[in-house]
C-alpha cells in the first residue's frame, strides 16, 4: 500500500524517503491537491520546533535557489538525496502554497540576463470540414464535439452553430504553449498536449470511432456497444498516427507521437492493441507497459504511467529520462527552441518532478541545481552547457 502525504512528509523530513516514494511526494507537492494537508504539518512541524524556529529568520530562505522543491538530481552519479534539515524541508514545502511574486523572487533570485518567459496556457483552433475555423476560447475548461458542439459548462462557440458540426469531420489543433481538453459524444475525454492536432471522423453508430493524431494527447475512452446478430458487443476505438495505430476497447492511455521522435504509447489501465504501418500483427500493450515505435522496430517495456500523462494534470515527471526529451516536452510548452554546446549533453539522465504553471527561469533553475548543466536563454532560443 502506498504510504499517505503524511508519512511522505515525515520520511522526507527524516531522510528516510526511497526512491520510488520521493517521486510519489515530489509528485504531490507539485500538484494543488494536498494544499491543505501541507498547510497543517507546516505548521505542526513549525510549532514542534518553535524555539530553533523564527519567523523572522529568513536567512535560509536564499537557500532554496539550489535546493528547490523539485529536488532533481542527476542520476548518472549514485544514487542520493540532499538532506536539507527540516528548516529547508518546511521552506521548499511552503514554495508550494506561495503566491506572492516577492516571495516566488526571493526563492529564485532570477538571473537577469533571462527574460521571464511564461508557461503555456489553454488554447486551441478548431477546424470544421467546411473550411470554418474558430479559435477556442480559453475562459472555458473543455469542448464538446458530439450532435451539439459547444464547451462543456454548456456555453456556445462564437461563430458557430450548436448542431453545425453534425456529419462532419473536425480537427482540433493545439500550437506550440498551448493544451487542450475535448470531450466526445460519447464522454471519451482527450487531454491535447502542445503542438498537437487531432482529428475527429464523425462514422455512423455502428462503426468504430476513429481518430488521427499528430502530437501528444491522453485518452480516456468510455465504452460504446452496438447490436451485431442479436448480441451486444464493445464498439473499438483506433488512433491512427504515422506510425501505428492503436486499438482500444474502454481505457486510459498516453501516445506521444511527434515527428523526429520515437512513438511512445503508455497504458494506465485496460487493454490495447498496436499495429504497426503496414504490419498485420497485433502486439498487445498491458498496463504499466509502454511501446516505443521507431522505424519498423517496437519495443514494450514497463514504466511508472505517471511519468508520462502527468502533463495533463498540471506537472512534468520523469525517471532516469534523457535530457533531450525532457528539454523537448518545455520547449513545446514554452515555445522556445533548445541549442547543445555538445551533443553528449543530449543523454544525461535526470529524475524528479517540475510543476507546468512557473515560467521557465523557474524550471531551468531546478535543472541547474544538478550541478551537471547550465542555461542561457537569448530571445526564443535556450542554449545547454556542460557546467
Amino acid at each position: 500500500m502506498q504510504p499517505g502525504f503524511e508519512e511522505l512528509f515525515n520520511k522526507y523530513l527524516n531522510n528516510t524517503l526511497t526512491k520510488d516514494e520521493m517521486l510519489v511526494f515530489q509528485r504531490l507537492l507539485a500538484s494543488d491537491d494536498q494544499k491543505e494537508s501541507l498547510r497543517m504539518l507546516i505548521d505542526t512541524e513549525i510549532s514542534t520546533n518553535s524555539q530553533e524556529y523564527r519567523y523572522e529568520d529568513q536567512h535560509w530562505f536564499a537557500e532554496l535557489e539550489t535546493n528547490v522543491l523539485t529536488n532533481i538530481r542527476n542520476t548518472r552519479t549514485k544514487t542520493r538525496y540532499m538532506n536539507w534539515g527540516w528548516r529547508k524541508t518546511v521552506a521548499a514545502a511552503a514554495l508550494v502554497v506561495l503566491s506572492v511574486g516577492a516571495a516566488i523572487w526571493i526563492l529564485m533570485r532570477l538571473d537577469a540576463e533571462r527574460s521571464i518567459i511564461k508557461p503555456g496556457s489553454q488554447i486551441a483552433l478548431l477546424r470544421l470540414a467546411n473550411g470554418k475555423e474558430i479559435q477556442l476560447s480559453e475562459r472555458h475548461e473543455s469542448i464538446v464535439l458530439g450532435e451539439e458542439l459547444m464547451y462543456s459548462d454548456g456555453a456556445s462557440i462564437e461563430g458557430v452553430d450548436k448542431h453545425e458540426a453534425i456529419h462532419q469531420d473536425m480537427v482540433v489543433t493545439v500550437p506550440r504553449g498551448g493544451t487542450y481538453h475535448i470531450i466526445l459524444g460519447d464522454g471519451t475525454k482527450i487531454w491535447l498536449n502542445s503542438d498537437s492536432r487531432l482529428t475527429y471522423k464523425i462514422r455512423r453508430r455502428d462503426q468504430p470511432r476513429e481518430l488521427d493524431l499528430q502530437g501528444e494527447a491522453y485518452f480516456e475512452v468510455a465504452h460504446q456497444y452496438v447490436v451485431k446478430n442479436n448480441t451486444k458487443v464493445k464498439l473499438p476505438f483506433l488512433v491512427h498516427t504515422q506510425a501505428q495505430t492503436v486499438q482500444v476497447l474502454g481505457t486510459s492511455f498516453n501516445i506521444s507521437a511527434y515527428g523526429g521522435e520515437a512513438t511512445r504509447t503508455t497504458l494506465v489501465e485496460g487493454k490495447v492493441g498496436i499495429n504497426l504501418a503496414g504490419q498485420v500483427e497485433l502486439h498487445q500493450l498491458k498496463p504499466n507497459q509502454q511501446a516505443i515505435v521507431s522505424g519498423n522496430k517496437i519495443a514494450l517495456i514497463p514504466v511508472d504511467p505517471t511519468n508520462y500523462v502527468s502533463w495533463k494534470d498540471g506537472t512534468f515527471s520523469f525517471s532516469d529520462e534523457d535530457l533531450a526529451h525532457i528539454l523537448n516536452q518545455i520547449g513545446r510548452w514554452y515555445k522556445v527552441n533548445v541549442n547543445y554546446e555538445d551533443d553528449s549533453l543530449r543523454k544525461l539522465k535526470f529524475e524528479g518532478v517540475l510543476p507546468r504553471n512557473e515560467d521557465l527561469n523557474f524550471v531551468l533553475n531546478a535543472l541547474e541545481t544538478t550541478g551537471e548543466v547550465k542555461f542561457t536563454v537569448d530571445g526564443n532560443t535556450v542554449y545547454v552547457k556542460r557546467k
